[in-house]
């Protein structure tokens, strides 16, 4: 009868302390359990909490620099914090705004490929990607902060971003394009939920879960290709029926007209205006915005001037819309060598030998003989032909940037969860999900500002589709070899199921509204995206508050109390 009634209370114990979720001493947020001179030692020594730093150290700076104990500068630190948040996702922005979105455009035209193609494919990449090789290169992080992150991320890209892509550039969908998109995610959310009810997640299990991806990417590219080759039948269909001798007159005149106008240019020295050229370009002030803003706006334009300067010597713009596609010789040549130094600094692999000789003396060496065959086969006055080349260097620097800035912002918002004594699952639904998805939110709503709403719209899609299917499916993959039985143990946390029931609740609500408007993109219907998306943080937030009970925990009264 003691056994029993002890079982008993241990089995209540355990399941109180799964739904508070009760912080272990390998987790950072028990520092708020130790006395106030124990809070910096725990942080140096804890591995935990050192897992919130990328570059810098923002749970050192509070609990150790400042220290917990002087409560009116720790506030001061932690707004502070905030600011700094602030000024990141500023950056992020000019990013995305100034270099990114401009790149995008200017590879879709050169592929001649599909706003939605370019926005599953080139953007979902680009946006995915970053976290999709952390999730893989980290196979023994935990879970529950991994699955609640994912989903977190899903729901927030989809539920917000999309929404507010819907609010800025309303548009008519495909039927097909988007119940294919939808019904993807659904059967995608429905495997894992069905898979990993027992928090058990098999190698076939895996396996499944990346076919899917694999599958909606061939079927996009299918569809893309089919569509391609009937609007080819179509055009070769109405040139049939034009005169022939109209166009021959109109393409030699064009031609002529060409070739004239070439003529003009090199007669011109070819290095004409070199230097003003070069200032005109690296200017980090907007003349527009500095001259029609008041003084609020210049102070913003002067506090982010410095870093858009960095941006501006270090990634190529290639812009189709801005004169020469955004070609300017001396920087351009430049960005051959500061890109490809950026890229090895940053990623603490300069000072790594290849045959006893440091990288970035090799990037020197193999940059310098491309600068002088820039220089001698290009003009100040028109771009080279090869500049398109310069597109892809601006792709992967974007990128870059973006990864580095947008893991700082993650950096900030674990401190900021760790100070608010969050925890795990709602931290990675909320907190994580919102900084893992900066960089989607600024280069998705900066390229539905530009007119490029279709193509923000399926990335919404397409990236989280991508994170969760080959980041959680390769993740489990990689967990799954390491065990004997082939099958990987999945921790959900108590968000878990809170999260799945509604990133499905979200899709669905989604299918619905465009079926009940004949698949028209409106704003109400992004509006509603995006009130589905509350509702689910809402929820999320009173579970942790303990103020209801979330969805998968069982609070019934145990029937052996008493």
């Amino acid at each position: 009868m003691i056994f029993h009634q002890n079982g008993s209370l241990l089995q209540r114990f355990a399941r109180h302390a799964t739904y508070v979720n009760f912080p272990r001493p390998d987790d950072c947020s028990y520092l708020h359990t130790l006395p106030i001179g124990e809070q910096c030692e725990f942080v140096e020594m804890t591995e935990a909490c050192a897992e919130s730093q990328y570059y810098f150290n923002y749970v050192g700076y509070l609990y150790c620099t400042i220290g917990s104990d002087q409560v009116y500068l720790f506030n001061l630190g932690f707004v502070l914090l905030l600011c700094v948040c602030v000024y990141y996702f500023v950056i992020l922005g000019t990013t995305a705004d100034k270099f990114f979105c401009p790149t995008l455009a200017a590879i879709a035209k050169a592929l001649n490929i599909s706003e939605a193609l370019a926005g599953v494919t080139i953007l979902a990449f680009g946006n995915g990607s970053p976290d999709l090789f952390t999730a893989v290169a980290n196979p023994d992080a935990d879970t529950e902060l991994m699955f609640s992150e994912l989903l977190g991320s899903a729901a927030f890209v989809i539920g917000v971003i999309g929404g507010t892509v819907l609010l800025i550039q309303p548009f008519d969908f495909s039927p097909w394009s988007i119940s294919r998109d939808l019904a993807f995610f659904i059967a995608a959310i429905v495997w894992i939920t069905l898979k990993a009810a027992d928090e058990r997640f098999s190698l076939y299990d895996s396996a499944i879960l990346i076919g899917m991806y694999i599958l909606f990417l061939s079927l996009v590219i299918w569809e893309f290709i089919k569509e391609r080759q009937e609007m080819a039948r179509i055009h070769l269909t109405n040139n049939e029926t034009r005169e022939r001798p109209v166009n021959v007159t109109n393409r030699q005149l064009t031609t002529a007209n060409l070739s004239s106008s070439e003529q003009q240019e090199t007669n011109n020295p070819a290095n004409e205006g070199l230097l003003v050229d070069f200032c005109n370009h690296l200017n980090p002030l907007d003349p527009e915005d500095w001259n029609n803003g008041g003084w609020v706006m210049r102070i913003f334009c002067l506090l982010k001037a410095p870093f858009v300067l960095l941006l501006l010597l270090t990634i190529p713009i290639v812009d189709t819309d801005v004169e020469r596609d955004g070609w300017c010789k001396l920087l351009n040549i430049c960005h051959c060598l500061t890109l490809p130094l950026l890229v090895v600094f940053v990623n603490g692999v300069a000072f790594l030998r290849v045959v006893k000789v440091y990288i970035f003396v090799l990037v020197i060496v193999l940059a310098l003989p491309v600068m002088v065959v820039i220089y001698y086969t290009s003009r100040t006055d028109r771009c080279p032909r090869y500049h398109k080349l310069f597109t892809l260097l601006s792709f992967l620097g974007c990128i870059q940037v973006i990864y580095v800035i947008a893991q700082e912002v993650v950096s900030v918002l674990e401190t900021v969860g760790i100070v608010l004594k969050l925890s795990k699952s709602v931290l990675g639904l909320s907190l994580l999900a919102w900084g893992n998805s900066v960089g989607d939110l600024f280069s998705n709503v900066a390229l539905a500002r530009l007119g490029y709403g279709k193509m923000a719209f399926a990335a919404c899609f397409g990236g989280p589709l991508l994170n969760l299917c080959l980041g959680l499916g390769l993740t489990l993959m990689t967990k799954a070899f390491g065990v004997h039985d082939l099958v990987a143990d999945v921790r959900k946390g108590v968000m878990g199921e809170n999260c799945e029931v509604y990133l499905f609740q979200i899709l669905t609500t989604t299918w619905l509204c465009l079926l009940f408007t004949n698949f028209q993109g409106r704003r109400s219907v992004g509006l509603a995206m995006i009130v589905t998306y509350l509702m689910f943080l809402t929820f999320s937030f009173l579970g942790e508050f303990e103020l209801i009970h979330p969805y998968g925990t069982d609070h019934h009264p145990d029937r052996n109390e008493g």
